[in-house]
């Protein structure tokens, strides 16, 4: 069932923030677990596919009517893989790996269908319960890392910390989505709230660096940057823009100190050191990609899904890469575009929203989708459970400026800074 905001009534985004119900939590309570994702399936996957049958059941989902272009690159995606098969060399292999691009494909639509029914009160909803499960397991594995905790093994293997996750890199990435939703609420809310999404930021901020990922740091920088950019571009008054202008310096000042104190220990002076250089696998990781773009232009349906590692001698590690040598021109450029337009869909709210509730969430969307998109580019990210999340939440309903009520119910200007 299609949905966006009525005009009769105020939207979603147009009320206060709303207590969650017990469907609510549960959806809360799978964000917070999508951190512990090193068994399969993962404790999120599990919660998810138990969530979409009672969530039809409750009709708690409501397909927005604003993401008919999602819809279209989701079902050509499906279709490229699906279509794709018949190449497959290994055919345990590619239903395998299909079967998991299925499942992410209905977790994509149960967002999607979540946050089509409640609005921003939903993106609100599971960014609180991934920020919860993201500074958990990051706290826990910084004391292990720092052998506090007697979990290093587990939680920080081989110098870089993992958490409950198979690899650092995708943990790196993982935490940039929480830490920008942190930062954020650093510039929304009233000052006697800010000291626990300060230390959220800081923790989460801290958790990136110590994945020693480079592709986490950058995206962690770019996110920040786009955010930023985006807030100073949709607020209306220069008392707001001086406001967000004195916020970015803090956000900086208190990763920087942090990266500061990190700096000092000399096991993460080592580490820095070693990967701040070029890596060896770096050059065969790019001869990689080259090689799978000339197979692609030779296989305009693709090799099917899952054959990249029996194919070539190492992954690609490019997400758009990958789409294309195995599902063929379709698939890329399904893939390529429903990450890219998801991008552009957050940027366009988070500058013409009617709410400043809405412009704020979309805002963190974008960046933290800007950083998915560059990323990547030297990592396959079509598996990743929070790429999808994000790329479902960008499609949230939001009204445009001059068409809606305030989102503030004692103030006629829908610009205030007022959440």
């Amino acid at each position: 069932m299609a949905s966006d905001e009525p005009s009769s009534s105020p939207p979603p985004a147009a009320r206060a923030a709303r207590s969650p119900g017990l469907f609510e939590l549960c959806v809360i309570a799978t964000m917070a677990l999508g951190a512990v994702v090193f068994v399969e399936p993962a404790p999120f996957d599990l919660l998810m596919i138990a969530l979409m049958p009672a969530a039809l059941v409750l009709r708690k989902l409501a397909i927005p009517t604003a993401s008919s272009f999602a819809l279209v690159c989701v079902a050509a995606f499906l279709l490229a893989n699906l279509a794709s098969l018949d190449a497959a060399d290994d055919l345990e292999v590619a239903l395998r790996f299909l079967a998991i691009t299925v499942y992410l494909i209905v977790a994509w639509s149960f967002v999607l269908g979540f946050v089509g029914k409640q609005g921003v009160d939903a993106i609100e909803w599971m960014f609180a319960g991934w920020v919860i499960g993201a500074v958990a397991t990051t706290v826990a594995s910084i004391a292990s890392y720092f052998g506090f905790l007697p979990f290093a093994a587990t939680l920080a293997p081989q110098g870089r910390m993992h958490g409950l996750f198979k690899d650092a890199n995708v943990l790196g990435a993982y935490l940039v989505a929480p830490a920008l939703w942190s930062a954020s609420r650093l510039v929304a809310l009233e000052r006697g709230r800010r000291l626990r999404w300060a230390f959220a930021l800081v923790v989460l901020g801290v958790g990136v660096v110590l994945t020693y990922s480079r592709g986490a740091w950058i995206s962690l920088a770019m996110a920040l940057l786009v955010f930023f950019f985006l807030r100073l571009v949709a607020f209306g008054s220069p008392r707001s823009r001086a406001m967000l202008l004195l916020m970015v310096p803090v956000a900086a000042l208190l990763l920087a100190l942090a990266l500061d104190r990190l700096a000092s220990v000399s096991v993460v002076q080592d580490m820095l050191d070693q990967r701040l250089g070029m890596q060896r696998y770096d050059n065969d990781r790019f001869a990689t990609q080259r090689e799978a773009l000339e197979l692609a232009t030779r296989s305009p349906w693709g090799i099917g899904p899952g054959q990249s590692e029996r194919t070539f001698t190492r992954a690609a590690h490019n997400a758009y890469v990958r789409a294309f040598v195995e599902n063929g021109y379709l698939g890329g450029l399904a893939l390529s575009a429903l990450m890219i337009g998801s991008f552009l869909r957050a940027t366009w709210l988070a500058i013409d929203a009617a709410h400043i509730r809405t412009q704020m969430a979309m805002a963190v969307i974008a960046g933290a989708m800007a950083a998915i998109c560059v990323e990547s580019l030297v990592i396959d990210s079509v598996h990743w459970r929070h790429m999808w999340v994000l790329a479902a939440l960008a499609w949230a309903p939001g009204l445009r400026r001059g068409r809606g009520p305030p989102s503030n119910p004692h103030s006629s200007n829908p610009h205030s800074n007022n959440p």
